[in-house]
C-alpha cells in the first residue's frame, strides 16, 4: 500500500509542472483509473488523435467548428459554407460556396446498378441500415476508391459521397431508381429536404430551419461513429467503409438513434400531468430517459438550447413558419416534453445531468412531416461533413492502425483432454 501511495504521489509531483490546469486534472483522473481499474472502460477520456476538425467546452457547453461556434454558424450560414469550413479549415468566398454547390448536383446522381439495389432491397429494412448497405454498394463504381493516401483525391471523393448521401434516401423511399433525375436545386440543403418532403422543400423558410438542424449536426468531435470512421480508416480502408461503419455506430440508441426513441417516448407518457410519474419510475429503476444526459456536456447541450429557444417556438406558437405538421397529438408532446424538462432539471440538473439536442430534435423533424424511422438518416445527412473531414485528417496525420489492448479476464491456458471415447 506505501508503495502505490508513493507511486500516486510521485505523478502529482510531476503533474504539477503542466500549467493548463484542466489538462492536469484529466491527466490525474486518466492515471488513477488505471490504477484503480487498470483499464479504461469505453476509452472514456482517453486521447488517441489529435485532431483540428472540431472542439467541445464540456463545462462550459460550447461546440466550434474550425474555431467557430456552431450555433453561430447554423444561423448565418449555409449547409456549403460550413461543409467547405471543415474540408478545407476556413469559410468559403461566395464563388467557392456557388462551386461547391454545383459540384453537389452535378455529382447527385448514383449509378443504376446502385439505384436498382436500393429499390430492391426489404421495406422492413432500418432506413439506418439501407443507408449503410447504400454507401458500401458505391464503391463498385468507384474504381480507385481503394487508393487513400491521395489528398485531392479523397477530397474529391469526399465531395461526392456527400453529394450521393440525399440521393440513396430519395430512391429508397420512392422505390423510384431514376430519383430527382434531372431536377435542379437551388441550394443543397433543399435537395435534402426534397429527399423527405418534396411539398415543404419549395418554401425557403423550412429549407432554412431544416439547414440549420443539419448543421447544427455537423461534427461532434471524437464520438463514437467518428471514432468508427477513424478507426475503421486508420487500417487504410476505403472512405465507404469506413462511413458505412460510422452509419453503423449512429443508429444505436445510446448515439444517433435517440432522437427516435425520445418521440417513442413523448407518444407513450399520456400528458403532462403523467410526467413526474413516469421520471420518478425511470429513476428509481435506473433506467435511462431518452434524450437526457451528455458523456461531455456537464451543462446543457448548446445545439439543444438553440433548437429549443429558436426553432420549436416558432413551430409551436407559429410566429414565422405556418407548421402545418404540427397536429394536435404533436402539440401535446410538444407540452409533455415541456414538462419533461421541467422534471429532468430539477431531479437531475444538480447532477449535471441535461437534456440533449436529440431530445428536441425529433420534434422539429416530426414537424416537418418526417417519420421518425427516418430521423437518425437526416442526423447522418449533417454528419457526414464531419465524418468526411475526420477521415481525410487522418489519411493525412497518420498511418498508425488502431490497435488498443484489453485486460483478459478469462480461463488460463488449459490442457486439452484427447483419449479414448468414455463409454456411457
Amino acid at each position: 500500500m506505501s508503495d502505490k501511495k508513493e507511486t500516486i504521489k510521485d505523478i502529482y509531483d510531476r503533474l504539477q509542472g503542466i500549467e493548463d490546469e484542466e489538462l492536469q486534472e484529466k491527466y490525474i483522473t486518466i492515471i488513477l483509473t488505471l490504477l484503480e481499474k487498470g483499464y479504461f472502460p469505453g476509452l472514456a477520456g482517453i486521447p488517441v488523435v489529435k485532431s483540428r476538425v472540431s472542439k467541445v467546452d464540456g463545462e462550459n457547453g460550447v461546440l466550434t467548428y474550425r474555431g467557430y461556434k456552431a450555433t453561430e454558424l447554423a444561423q448565418h450560414y449555409s449547409y456549403e459554407d460550413v461543409c467547405f469550413l471543415l474540408l478545407h479549415e476556413d469559410l468559403p468566398l461566395p464563388e467557392e460556396r456557388e462551386k461547391l454547390c454545383k459540384r453537389f448536383m452535378d455529382n447527385k446522381e448514383i449509378d443504376p446498378s446502385v439505384a436498382r439495389t436500393l429499390v430492391a432491397m426489404d421495406d422492413n429494412l432500418h432506413p439506418m441500415n439501407v443507408l449503410s448497405a447504400g454507401v458500401l454498394n458505391l464503391q463498385g463504381p468507384d474504381k480507385t476508391a481503394r487508393e487513400v493516401l491521395d489528398y485531392n483525391q479523397n477530397m474529391k471523393r469526399s465531395i461526392r459521397l456527400i453529394a450521393k448521401f440525399p440521393s440513396i434516401i430519395g430512391v429508397f423511399r420512392s422505390n423510384d431508381p431514376d430519383y430527382a433525375s434531372g431536377r435542379d436545386f437551388d441550394t443543397f440543403a433543399e435537395y435534402i429536404l426534397y429527399s423527405f418532403n418534396p411539398e415543404l422543400s419549395e418554401k425557403k423558410e423550412w429549407v432554412d430551419m431544416f439547414e440549420e438542424l443539419l448543421i447544427l449536426h455537423a461534427d461532434h468531435t471524437l464520438n463514437n461513429s467518428t471514432f468508427s470512421a477513424r478507426a475503421v480508416g486508420s487500417a487504410q480502408a476505403s472512405l465507404y467503409s469506413s462511413i458505412s461503419s460510422a452509419i453503423n455506430s449512429l443508429s444505436g440508441p445510446l448515439h444517433g438513434g435517440a432522437n427516435e426513441r425520445v418521440i417513442e417516448m413523448l407518444a407513450d407518457i399520456d400528458s403532462p400531468a403523467d410526467v413526474e410519474k413516469y421520471v420518478d419510475h425511470k429513476l428509481e429503476r435506473k433506467e435511462k430517459i431518452m434524450g437526457v444526459g451528455h458523456r461531455v456536456y456537464k451543462t446543457y447541450d448548446p445545439r439543444a438550447i438553440y433548437i429549443k429557444e429558436n426553432m420549436l417556438p416558432v413551430l409551436f406558437n407559429g410566429k414565422e413558419v405556418k407548421a402545418s405538421g404540427v397536429t394536435e397529438e404533436l402539440q401535446e408532446q410538444y407540452e409533455i416534453a415541456q414538462k419533461l424538462e421541467e422534471v429532468v432539471l430539477d431531479r437531475l440538473g444538480p447532477k449535471r445531468i441535461y437534456p440533449n439536442v436529440d431530445f428536441w430534435s425529433g420534434l422539429v423533424l416530426r414537424a416537418m412531416g418526417i417519420e421518425p424511422s427516418f430521423f437518425t438518416t437526416i442526423f447522418a445527412l449533417g454528419r457526414i461533413m464531419g465524418w468526411c473531414a475526420h477521415w481525410v485528417e487522418h489519411m493525412e496525420v497518420t498511418n498508425k492502425i488502431y490497435r488498443p489492448t484489453q485486460l483478459y479476464d478469462g480461463f488460463e491456458e488449459r490442457e486439452l483432454l484427447v483419449g479414448p471415447e468414455s463409454e456411457n
